[in-house]
């Protein structure tokens, strides 16, 4: 793992000096965290369109988990990544924040269990954020091969399989009762479940700037591709929206207040296949871009 170094506070001023001096102005940090089978690399067009966009920005692609160390369970990820944060936040500020794929129901965790209120935008790139119920085109993660979507639950509703990233987001909305049984992650991050933390969970949620949820009907891995966007199946396997959903109507974990106070953004993009989103320019200029560093 890379280590970052961060300014000290004598460099920070020289950092806002030279700013001034340059007639640039000082960007909120971006801050990014990468998919399933992809490394922290897979990000830097975003980054470089980016630094592009606004000079002199700071741009952190979170350097963990890498490839196949991405399958590790949410339970292991999660900390790791709100550690990262934070070191970048003690030092920076207030950040915007990017998960893209996988990487966005990490940062959902990293937002609902960091207790980090320098979170400004956190934007969800085509990112399962209700959960997953569909095998991918590109099932490259060799776990479900030769298996429906059907069966998938008899791996991932077990102790074993919760140890898989893939299984702590998995959703399956025929097999409710198991679900909220043994996933032991995605459940819980929708306050589901009564737990402890569920209302320390709801107000970190809420105390984001804003929440823009990126998505597409051409996306062909995550299913539905809605719950990028927060819909989901109901257990006939038709899509409700967002706003019929339980998780909205009680608002269980803050979806409603955001939207209520006009922080809930939605952006569609259809023609973009899923590992084309971090590298489609009119992807970022459209659903990103506005939304980052102003």
């Amino acid at each position: 793992m890379v280590k970052m170094k961060f300014p000290s506070c004598f460099q920070q001023l020289l950092i806002v000096f030279a700013c001034l001096l340059e007639n640039l102005y000082c960007y909120r940090p971006l801050v990014l965290i990468h998919g399933i089978n992809s490394d922290y690399k897979d990000l830097s067009d975003i980054e470089a369109w980016a630094q592009a966009d606004f000079p002199g920005i700071q741009t952190f692609s979170l350097d963990a988990f890498n490839n196949d160390y991405s399958i590790v369970s949410m339970r292991t990820q999660v900390p790791e990544f709100v550690t990262l944060l934070k070191n970048i936040t003690d030092h920076y500020g207030t950040v915007d924040l990017l998960g893209y794929s996988q990487g966005g129901i990490v940062a959902r965790g990293v937002v609902e269990e960091g207790d980090n209120k320098n979170i400004n935008n956190f934007i969800s790139l085509s990112a399962p954020g209700l959960g997953e119920y569909g095998i991918p085109f590109l099932n490259d993660t060799s776990f479900f091969d030769h298996v429906t979507a059907g069966e998938v639950y008899h791996i991932c509703y077990t102790k074993s399989g919760q140890l898989i990233s893939v299984c702590n987001y998995w959703h399956d909305p025929i097999q409710t009762t198991l679900y909220l049984a043994e996933n032991n992650y995605l459940p819980y991050l929708n306050n589901e479940l009564a737990h402890n933390d569920s209302q320390r969970y709801k107000e970190n949620f809420v105390s984001l700037g804003g929440l823009i949820l990126v998505g597409g009907p051409t996306d062909e891995v995550i299913q539905p591709w809605q719950t990028a966007q927060y819909s989901f199946w109901d257990a006939d396997l038709n899509v409700i929206p967002y706003n019929q959903l339980h998780y909205y109507t009680q608002d269980t974990f803050g979806l409603k207040t955001l939207d209520d106070q006009g922080k809930l953004k939605f952006c569609t993009v259809s023609g973009v296949q899923h590992t084309k989103w971090p590298h489609t320019k009119s992807v970022y200029d459209t659903c990103i871009r506005p939304y980052i560093a102003n």
